[in-house]
């Protein structure tokens, strides 16, 4: 998986977004950290673990159990964001506030590309005829608040959007936007999508756009 970022900031700034690459460019962690960036290492050394022991099908413990309407791939995103969940609130914020982290995570396995995100981070699936929301992100106060109701780490429950797909050629965006809903345009020239704010002075957006080669 190849990708690259585009960002406007408006009247308000998002926290930096770190993105890493790994296992051999089939999975992608993108963080957004509410704190110090200096806790992000160790939140992907979470994620990465685990992922990187079940692709390798070493059989691994977990407190956690699938559910039954994920598939193995999404259930396997969706654990790792738990066990680092469950790190960070039970040691990195456990007396007070250190940092909590929105996420979008991408694993690739053969055709399947699963994804799990927590706080502002929408999915779409784009295609030369249209684009489908295939995820979407937070709630409508994400609108109105810069900082996201969800993040990693912070609460005792995390609420985490997960899916999976099968590929046929397309590519993927992951988008955040504050104050503002991303406007799409398909460029017959390039044959790829354009994106813009619509049309606020004070909107703030991040986006991704995601090639699964």
């Amino acid at each position: 998986m190849k990708y690259e970022i585009s960002s406007h900031v408006g009247g308000e700034t998002m926290p930096a977004t770190q993105v890493y690459s790994l296992l051999d460019n089939q999975l992608l962690i993108f963080v957004r950290s509410w704190g110090s960036q200096d806790y992000n290492q160790k939140f992907v050394d979470e994620i990465m673990h685990f992922l990187s022991t079940a692709q390798a099908d070493i059989e691994v413990t977990s407190p956690f159990d699938f559910v039954e309407n994920l598939t193995s791939l999404a259930n396997k995103v969706r654990i790792s964001i738990l066990l680092a969940h469950d790190y960070f609130y039970k040691s990195e914020n456990k007396n007070s506030f250190s940092v909590g982290f929105e996420t979008a995570i991408l694993m690739r396995h053969k055709k399947e590309l699963a994804w799990g995100t927590v706080g502002r981070f929408d999915v779409h699936q784009l295609n030369s005829e249209k684009v489908n929301l295939i995820s979407a992100s937070g709630t409508d106060r994400d609108q109105h608040v810069l900082l996201p109701i969800d993040l990693v780490g912070v609460e005792k429950d995390v609420d985490m959007r997960l899916g999976s797909i099968r590929l046929n050629g397309e590519k993927l965006l992951l988008s955040s936007a504050y104050k503002t809903n991303l406007q799409f345009k398909f460029d017959r020239n390039s044959k790829d999508w354009d994106l813009s704010g619509a049309g606020n002075d004070q909107a703030t957006y991040w986006f991704s756009k995601i090639t699964l080669d």
